[in-house]
């Protein structure tokens, strides 16, 4: 993999000339890790960003009863790992390789040097904050004002703005979710989204093969949004 060819297609670099993430690179460390591993944990002090080159990651919190809420999936060319980088408080979620994945690292006092070398790397970073800040509102705001079946559309329609993928039946979520993975998502016990998946199958809004859910009616599934 060239290093540096990637780097320009990653957005918080893409304004980095060719040179400048060669200087990048010499400070880079590249990371393979194997499915089921974790990356890092919730509390833990850290001190890296991570760039993702290929494979699936998962960005979650737990509470001491072992519950999971799934904040995110990550894929090829997004970045975590920043929040405590930036601030240097402890990590505020964990992050758990759901398939192989290829990772680049870069440590803090590198990165520093960059935003202040190049600030449009800054400019970037900020935009890439705004929009999780505006993903947590949208998740708060589902949280306290819709039901579950209404919580239920609404991931799922946001869930395409990401991973979907257009077929001959509609709109294909690439992920392959489990109904537990999902419930991870909503913030819910599985057999509540199994319940609802359903529903939603009966009333055609939706397929389900092989763990990739089909939105086939984008008007009837945000009819359940109330």
């Amino acid at each position: 993999m060239n290093r540096k060819e990637f780097l320009k297609t990653v957005p918080l670099f893409d304004n980095v000339s060719l040179k400048d993430l060669g200087n990048i690179c010499k400070n880079i460390i590249e990371r393979r890790y194997p499915k089921g591993s974790f990356l890092f944990f919730e509390n833990e002090e850290g001190n890296s960003l991570y760039i993702m080159v290929s494979g699936l990651v998962k960005i979650f919190t737990s509470d001491q009863s072992g519950r999971i809420k799934t904040l995110a999936y990550l894929k090829e060319g997004d970045f975590f790992g920043e929040m405590a980088m930036l601030d240097e408080q402890k990590r505020s979620a964990s992050a758990s390789v759901m398939e192989e994945s290829i990772v680049l690292i870069l440590n803090r006092s590198d990165f520093q040097r960059e935003i202040l070398n190049k600030p449009f790397i800054a400019i970037r970073l900020m935009q890439a904050l705004s929009f999780r800040l505006r993903s947590a509102d949208k998740q708060i705001e589902d949280l306290t004002f819709r039901n579950l079946p209404g919580r239920v559309a609404s991931a799922l329609i946001e869930l395409t703005k990401k991973y979907g993928e257009k077929t001959p039946e509609g709109v294909r979520i690439s992920l392959r979710l489990t109904h537990q993975e999902l419930a991870e998502i909503i913030g819910t016990a599985r057999e509540v989204v199994t319940s609802i998946l359903n529903d939603f199958r009966k009333a055609n809004c939706i397929t389900i093969n092989q763990k990739h859910i089909t939105i086939t009616n984008f008007q009837e599934l945000k009819s359940w949004i109330n």
